[in-house]
């Protein structure tokens, strides 16, 4: 186990500030040739979390904790669902749903 992982440090793909969509797209195009139609290229799983990890949590976001990538992807996932939740109604707040 390391003592933190740091998503940075997997060398994803080259990240610009804030990711656009149709940067993503080009990303994915120059690392695949081949032609997906109207359909876009696939992209592997922890790829996918590593870009959404740095896009909604930031590019040095990382845990000091001694546990495992799927650990760590579960703990990012927590976080990006806690930190864009919906707004609670006023009623939603004082019956706690």
């Amino acid at each position: 186990c390391n003592d933190h992982i740091k998503f940075d440090t997997l060398n994803i793909i080259p990240y610009i500030s804030i990711m656009e969509p149709e940067d993503f797209k080009k990303e994915l195009e120059k690392e695949d040739n081949f032609d997906y139609g109207l359909c876009p290229p696939p992209v592997k799983a922890d790829k996918g979390l590593s870009i959404l990890i740095e896009h909604f949590l930031g590019k040095d976001w990382y845990l000091f904790m001694p546990v495992n990538q799927e650990q760590a992807y579960t703990e990012a996932i927590y976080q990006i669902l806690e930190k864009n939740q919906k707004p609670k109604t006023l009623l939603g707040r004082l019956f706690r749903r």
